[in-house]
């Protein structure tokens, strides 16, 4: 057993892998494993990462036993294989500070009552430090109402978990193409599980800003914007299911962001589906309603092809609109 366990979905990334190997390597904190997943790899990362295994028996790889395809189900995985107290989920075009399993166990054992802790993270393109950008900064507006607004502090690596609390909130939805992150977190802060902020501490985490992120890829395909809607309809419900009903209208940042992707992505009648259904719950008003809608047409009659219909598009939807800090604040300045 381990105290801490490092969980990994991999997929044909044997140009990185070794970097995030070493990372973890590095760790001046020994009490470690690292349980990778493997996605169905054609090159030869598998091979790398049986390499690391037989030198190292903290290493322990797998292969994806059951559909769907897709990184939360390997996390997943990763998490019932797993042995550790804690959790920490590490992509494999990311690395860790040595510092960072220290750090996070450190803090936990300090506070034995979190469910979780949120760390600081820097973003890289090619090495460390090049971009010298945070991830995104501490505020003092609540962490819930920065998630609605779309305003994270932090994504699924810049966390560690107690196990048991993983596994109780229901640990990644396998069924979203998208926004696992956002779900996730709106499960947590709505349910009120405990956690605290290390945002004093330095940044033990960099997360690489790479073309290829899986969550990027076709962004706009129908399949992902349904996933979408499951996170809001879901927040939306657990919402009013703890009470916290003064939370609902916040969702509109949300709300004008999926119906924005499906309209621009041709699925109109989605759309006005979605904006009937927020209506009903309270979301949007009578004249917003009315205002989406009046958007949805317009682009649906191609009538964005007049600049002045589209400046007119540009500036309803910047209403909603919440500015974040993400990628734009220089590290060293705070």
């Amino acid at each position: 057993m381990a105290k801490i366990s490092i969980i990994t979905p991999s997929f044909n990334r044997a140009d990185l892998i070794n970097e995030t190997a070493m990372s973890i390597f590095n760790q001046t904190y020994e009490d470690w494993e690292w349980v990778v997943v493997d996605d169905g790899s054609t090159d030869n990362s598998l091979k790398i990462l049986h390499d690391f295994a037989s030198q190292d028996n903290r290493v322990k790889i797998f292969t994806r036993s059951r559909a769907p395809k897709g990184a939360c189900v390997c996390r997943n995985q990763g998490v019932e294989y797993s042995t550790g107290e804690y959790l920490i989920f590490l992509d494999t075009d990311d690395l860790l500070e040595p510092f960072c399993l220290k750090q996070r166990v450190e803090s936990m054992e300090q506070y034995p009552a979190l469910d979780f802790a949120i760390f600081p993270s820097l973003l890289f393109q090619n090495t460390p430090f090049d971009l010298n950008l945070w991830w995104n900064i501490d505020k003092e507006t609540s962490e819930l109402q920065r998630q609605l607004h779309q305003d994270a502090i932090c994504q699924g690596t810049g966390v560690i978990w107690r196990k048991n609390s993983f596994v109780k909130i229901g640990l990644w939805d396998e069924q979203l193409l998208l926004w696992q992150d956002i779900d996730l977190f709106l499960r947590a802060y709505l349910q009120k599980y405990n956690y605290k902020k290390f945002f004093h501490l330095p940044p033990d985490l960099h997360n690489r800003i790479h073309a290829t992120s899986l969550s990027r890829g076709n962004f706009f395909a129908y399949e992902k914007q349904l996933s979408r809607i499951v996170v809001i309809k879901r927040a939306v419900e657990l919402i009013k299911a703890n009470h916290l009903e003064g939370y609902v209208k916040e969702t509109i940042y949300m709300l004008v962001e999926i119906a924005s992707g499906l309209f621009r992505s041709n699925h109109h009648t989605e759309a006005i589906n979605l904006l009937a259904w927020a209506f009903g719950e309270t979301i949007i008003s009578l004249a917003e309603y009315r205002q989406l809608k009046k958007l949805v047409w317009l682009h649906k009659l191609k009538l964005t092809k007049f600049s002045s219909i589209h400046r007119y598009m540009q500036k309803s939807l910047l209403k909603y609109h919440t500015p974040n800090t993400l990628a734009k604040i220089p590290y060293k300045t705070i």
